[in-house]
């Protein structure tokens, strides 16, 4: 009797074994599928926010080629991938936001994303959250490509962000992003406008071209890098802060510019200096009238 007692306890405790091994095994596939939206494919979603709304998190969501007339808000983190950027496309009729990314810790790729809305501050894609990686896509005919707001830690690579009505992109009090390998161009104001404290950002190895205004305008925020970019063809290549700003500008070409590089200077130190001098020209004139 004991040994059949012990012989039990051994099969349940090799049981629990593997079915500890066997759900840890299966438990990515069982919690975190990957949907189609498009194509032929038996289950597959016909829109994109469909899709979105039943994916678990961290699970993947891929899209066929096609034209999708949809505002997409990412709620849950998510791969959202789409087949080609030159013909899978998130059409917004010119109306909000194309695509918002309010979760976090997502993936946004290989789509063209246009017509978003025509006033401030409507975009292609409006990052509001931390950790997005956001990769090989187009950006083109939005009133900005991309807007940045209250929101670090994100990857912006290797996307084309092109005819945009005012910016490339945006940055309101947005920190520690980086930015490498874009092309941007084509803008009636800023390639990237880094505005409202947005700190500490790299943009490194960009291509910026025949922006009205700047190819990168940065004010009012600290300590961002600018490295190894190509700036042509713009009215004011790079305008960076006053030098107590501490950005950072190394090994960029500038070419055909009106102005490479512009630093603007603390109105309030130009003031100051501006009374001195006047204070010296007024001592001069006085003391030659005296004599």
């Amino acid at each position: 009797m004991k040994k059949t007692s012990n012989l039990g306890l051994g099969i349940l405790v090799i049981l629990c074994i593997f079915s500890f091994f066997f759900s840890n095994g299966t438990c990515e596939k069982i919690t975190k599928p990957t949907l189609y939206v498009g194509g032929s494919g038996p289950g597959n979603y016909t829109r994109i926010q469909a899709a979105l709304d039943n994916v678990t998190t961290g699970g993947t969501v891929i899209v066929f080629p096609g034209t999708y007339h949809e505002h997409i808000v990412v709620t849950t983190p998510v791969h959202l991938i789409g087949d080609n950027k030159d013909n899978t496309i998130i059409d917004g009729d010119n109306e909000e936001y194309v695509v918002s990314l309010g979760a976090g810790n997502s993936t946004l790729s290989g789509f063209t994303i246009m017509h978003s809305g025509r006033t401030f501050p409507e975009a292609g894609v409006y990052v509001k959250s931390d950790k997005n990686i956001v990769s090989g896509n187009i950006l083109t005919e939005n009133y900005y490509g991309m807007r940045l707001e209250s929101t670090k830690n994100n990857t912006i690579t290797s996307n084309e962000i092109i005819y945009n009505l005012r910016c490339g992109i945006y940055f309101s009090r947005a920190s520690d992003n980086i930015l490498t390998g874009n092309i941007v161009s084509n803008h009636s104001f800023n390639g990237f406008g880094l505005y409202e404290f947005s700190n500490n950002n790299t943009l490194l190895e960009n291509i910026l071209s025949q922006n009205n205004f700047s190819g990168i305008n940065i004010r009012d925020s600290m300590g961002n890098h600018v490295v190894d970019n190509r700036i042509f063809g713009d009215r004011i290549g790079l305008h960076i802060p006053p030098p107590e700003y501490n950005t950072v500008v190394h090994g960029n070409v500038f070419s055909e510019n009106r102005i490479d590089l512009v630093e603007e200077r603390d109105p309030l130190l130009m003031i100051g200096s501006g009374y001195g001098v006047f204070i010296i020209v007024v001592f001069l004139v006085l003391k030659k009238w005296k004599t």
